[in-house]
């Protein structure tokens, strides 16, 4: 279920402002002398890559950078990030951002959820400065792609179609660690036969629709704010979280035709986090926790619980579903893997300022 695709790499830009270039708070290279006096400072910004807001502390709070041709800081002084909603938004001081050859790695937890906070804009300097706010030579910058922010916001931050309002994604997420947490305590023991069994047809009706009555108590039990994780197409009304997340990537895939834009690409490999969920909840976990139902021992039924918890993680995280030594990419990741591709949709070029 994986639609077509080519990713374009990013091109290294190395960029050397000249004589004339005033960028922003910038000093003129040309103008300075290095220590030992009397040569010329050929010391100039270099370097681009890609920023994303990912999962840290918090949803979408940690600050990732990738940089390529990167050069070092003049002695003496570092390199400082800063985020801002907008380029004229107060910064937010990101820390000390060090070069390792060419290449930047480089990660920061600001403590909140940078895309609900509306952060959008990243800029670096280098100073001989403490980093606390901007200063010195403006070396890189970039600003967050909104091309399809409207379809990221729906899966990652707030839906109207989802029963609590959440993003479909982090709501899918939400529901699956609640399941996972319930069918583990169910499955450690304490629990009567029939208590298991309503645990059990709970469990099955909260991943696949139409809810069915396992345990035969004339009752089609449910969890409060239910909303199945998949919806069966020939017996179901055709609406679970997976359903309203492939319409989100639809959607998103629609404003970006191109199969070359890297928008493209990170569509495509969250879509495939999907996969291993979707093929988890039809082949195996709603058999499972529905079968409590007929099940003639609580050892039974703590066994047949404890299989879904497992699962759970599973489509949480990804496993190695065919037990190869490998994850493959496009149908053993999970749900984990497909909020951060799905961050890296909003993501922000990153290059020399100008």
């Amino acid at each position: 279920m994986r639609l077509s695709m080519i990713v374009v790499p990013l091109v290294v830009l190395v960029g050397c402002p000249g004589p004339e270039d005033t960028g922003k708070g910038e000093t003129a290279a040309s103008d300075d002398t290095a220590s030992g006096g009397g040569e010329q400072d050929n010391w100039s910004p270099a370097g681009s890559g890609t920023a994303y807001f990912v999962d840290g502390e918090s949803d979408n709070s940690l600050f990732s950078l990738e940089l390529t041709g990167a050069n070092e800081p003049r002695d003496g002084e570092a390199y400082y990030g800063f985020v801002s909603v907008g380029e004229d938004g107060d910064p937010v001081a990101l820390g000390e951002i060090q070069v390792n050859g060419e290449d930047v790695s480089f990660t920061s937890d600001i403590g909140e959820n940078a895309i609900l906070a509306g952060y959008s804009h990243f800029e670096a300097w280098a100073s001989d400065g403490d980093g606390d706010e901007p200063g010195g030579d403006a070396v890189w910058e970039g600003d967050l792609d909104t091309t399809v922010f409207d379809v990221l916001q729906r899966l990652l931050i707030a839906n109207p179609d989802t029963p609590t309002g959440e993003g479909s994604l982090r709501a899918l997420e939400t529901q699956l660690e609640f399941l996972r947490d319930e069918t583990e305590a169910a499955s450690n023991g304490g629990l009567t036969l029939d208590e298991l069994a309503l645990i059990g047809e709970k469990v099955g009706n909260a991943l696949q629709d139409p809810p069915v009555d396992s345990n035969n108590d004339a009752n089609e039990d449910f969890y409060d704010d239910n909303l199945a994780v998949h919806s069966d197409d020939e017996k179901g009304d055709g609406f679970g979280y997976y359903e309203l997340i492939v319409a989100d990537f639809a959607a998103a895939a629609a404003a970006v035709p191109d199969p070359r834009d890297p928008i493209r690409g990170y569509i495509e490999e969250a879509y495939d986090g999907l996969d291993l969920t979707l093929y988890t909840v039809e082949t195996f976990s709603q058999d499972s926790a529905r079968d409590t139902g007929s099940a003639s021992t609580t050892g039974v039924s703590e066994n047949l619980l404890d299989d879904v918890s497992e699962q759970m993680t599973t489509c949480l995280e990804g496993g190695d579903v065919n037990e190869d030594g490998v994850i493959d990419p496009q149908v053993e990741v999970g749900i984990e893997w497909a909020i951060e591709r799905s961050s890296f949709m909003a993501h922000m070029t990153v290059n020399v300022v100008r």
